[in-house]
């Protein structure tokens, strides 16, 4: 009876393991979204140009699409990343991770 317990118990804490593990995973993603959009937000009300500020913030998530929003009086940043699944049998699961900014421009 113990080995057919062992048996069950095992691959379900390796499952709830590795669930755990993509779980910070999307949460570290997360912020880091949250990051470059915040970044390329502040730049563009600062002045910088788009371009400038998007290619500065790639670093804080190299694989995001960062897109700029001009509202007039506020610069609004999208930030989006899709990530997948971290082991090969559940491939075809994928999230998609967002992020918006709204900063007020700076006038000088």
């Amino acid at each position: 009876m113990v080995l057919l317990e062992t048996a069950i118990a095992i691959p379900l804490l390796a499952a709830v393991a590795i669930a755990l593990a993509w779980g910070m995973s999307l949460t570290a993603t997360t912020m880091a979204l949250g990051d470059a959009a915040r970044q390329v937000a502040r730049d563009v009300a600062r002045g910088i140009s788009v371009p400038a500020a998007v290619a500065s913030a790639q670093d804080a998530a190299p694989e995001a699409t960062l897109e700029v929003v001009d509202e007039g009086s506020s610069v609004v940043v999208i930030a989006g990343q899709a990530v997948s699944a971290p082991v090969p049998i559940l491939s075809g699961i994928s999230v998609t991770l967002t992020q918006r900014v709204a900063i007020p421009r700076e006038w000088t």
